[in-house]
């Protein structure tokens, strides 16, 4: 039916009735369902199963609730309208904080890259200037030693010129000689003296300097897309990790093995391996940490399972693969679980792939200060950085970053006080994801651990608990066996 134009703000108490378009007969009956005026010939025909009404009857039963109506509308929707408008107001302040916040982390960045340029010209101008006041005390040096011996020549020319008729043979030939000597001898290799430095100015291309000076982002283009989900029993999807885009190692909180899932098939295949944490090579081998036997084992392709080193009397928990082996987090049980004392082990071990130990991360830079209450989750970011997922009670925790030669970059206390973060995967750019589970939250954070955006909530992921990143697609487990897949977009 066609849209009856108003011309005026508020349509005429008496509005003429128009006629349908589709079967030119009078408009006199209204659809209930689709919320538009129809014919009798529509009721009948594209309107049939619907609840329609003719207009008369419409117009009474309105009548009868129509200050029960208009009253909901003052009282009720236009309040929420006011609450709206306030709430857009407070956002517009907090947009302005924020981009305030923005510029003035570029501007402090801005002045850094003066300050250093300014220390590089310093360093490049006395380099310059060193030069010179080598080269000068060489020259003056030289000018100083002609000085002498143009004083020496012109006193035995004069002597020669006033001597010279009662001067023995001798006498006149030996200092011929030696005048001949001095005068030979006044090349003082001034050439020498040149300034020798040179400065060569670098490339300023807008390549380069873009690049120093950083980049802006819309948070806007980071955005995920739910492409599927299924359910996974109904216990806590405690490991998760992908092996390819469409098939995801997965473990139940219960369970006594891990297993391989396809969601394009929804196919399940058990392994031999239960794990507590794992992690897969690039050429397809699997690691996991076997809590119970205090060891860490390898499952092959071919899918045997076999120990490659015993942590023993520490217990292994969290494992990923780093540059040149594996990263894995430890604890002891002799002593409190979240009040270590210095009697607790709590660190996270860089080994080889066959076990030999390379690095510990423990403690902080003054050698006593523990880095970890209980390190449960460990990766390691395309940057190098270490990120760990630090349990510091039952129902709380930090997200801990560490460079990778073992100084405390940061940490991640989340963005309330009930922070409870189970897991943590990395985006291109270095951009951090992590878990929220009591706020079912995911939560983007910058490489430096600053918080951007939530990536996704309650609405998405009730109580996320273990996550996988495979090249764009986002796997997800809840508490309650639900796997949620997602298209991850970080243009």
């Amino acid at each position: 039916m066609a849209v009856i134009p108003v011309s005026s703000k508020y349509p005429c108490a008496q509005e003429h009735i128009p006629m349908c378009i589709k079967h030119d007969l009078n408009i006199d009956m209204t659809c209930e369902d689709c919320d538009e005026f129809i014919c009798s010939q529509c009721a009948k025909t594209d309107h049939k199963d619907h609840d329609w009404k003719t207009i008369p009857t419409a117009g009474s039963l309105r009548r009868r609730e129509l200050k029960k109506t208009l009253s909901k509308v003052k009282e009720n929707d236009i309040a929420e309208i006011d609450k709206k408008m306030k709430k857009a107001s407070k956002q517009k302040e907090g947009n302005k904080k924020c981009c305030d916040s923005e510029v003035s982390k570029l501007q402090k960045h801005y002045d850094a890259i003066v300050s250093k340029l300014d220390e590089i010209k310093k360093n490049l101008e006395t380099k310059l200037v060193e030069n010179l006041e080598r080269k000068n005390a060489e020259v003056s040096k030289k000018k100083l030693d002609l000085e002498k011996k143009r004083d020496h020549i012109k006193d035995l020319v004069e002597f020669l010129e006033d001597k010279h008729g009662t001067m023995s043979d001798y006498s006149l030939i030996d200092n011929l000689r030696d005048l001949t000597n001095l005068v030979s001898n006044t090349d003082s290799d001034i050439e020498r003296g040149d300034h020798s430095v040179r400065y060569r100015g670098g490339d300023i291309s807008e390549g380069s300097l873009d690049s120093i000076m950083g980049q802006t982002f819309d948070l806007d283009d980071f955005r995920v897309t739910e492409t599927d989900s299924f359910q996974y029993g109904d216990e806590c999807l405690y490991v998760f990790e992908a092996i390819k885009k469409d098939v995801c190692l997965v473990r139940a909180l219960e369970s006594e093995c891990m297993e391989l899932i396809n969601i394009g098939n929804k196919e399940v295949e058990k392994s031999n391996v239960r794990g507590d944490d794992v992690c897969v090579t690039a050429n397809g081998d699997v690691y996991a940490t076997d809590y119970d036997n205090n060891c860490v084992v390898r499952l092959s392709p071919s899918g045997s399972v076999s120990t490659v080193f015993s942590t023993a009397p520490l217990l292994p928990v969290g494992i990923c693969q780093s540059t040149g082996g594996l990263l894995a987090t430890l604890v002891d049980d002799k002593t409190k679980k979240y009040h270590p004392d210095s009697k607790s082990r709590r660190l996270v071990i860089h080994v080889t792939l066959t076990g030999d130990v390379i690095r510990e991360y423990e403690y902080q830079e003054d050698d006593q200060t523990m880095l970890f209450t209980v390190p449960w989750r460990v990766k390691q970011n395309g940057n190098t950085d270490i990120c760990v997922v630090n349990r510091t009670s039952q129902s709380t925790g930090e997200l801990v970053i560490l460079s990778s030669s073992g100084f405390l970059k940061s940490v991640y206390h989340g963005q309330n006080l009930n922070f409870n973060p189970t897991d943590v995967v990395f985006a291109s750019h270095c951009n951090i994801i992590v878990t929220d589970f009591d706020e079912s939250k995911i939560h983007l954070l910058s490489p430096d651990g600053e918080f951007m955006k939530y990536l996704l909530t309650e609405n998405e992921v009730p109580n996320p608990y273990s996550m996988s990143l495979y090249q764009s697609t986002l796997w997800v487990g809840d508490y309650q066996g639900l796997i949620k897949v997602f298209q991850f977009n970080n243009a």
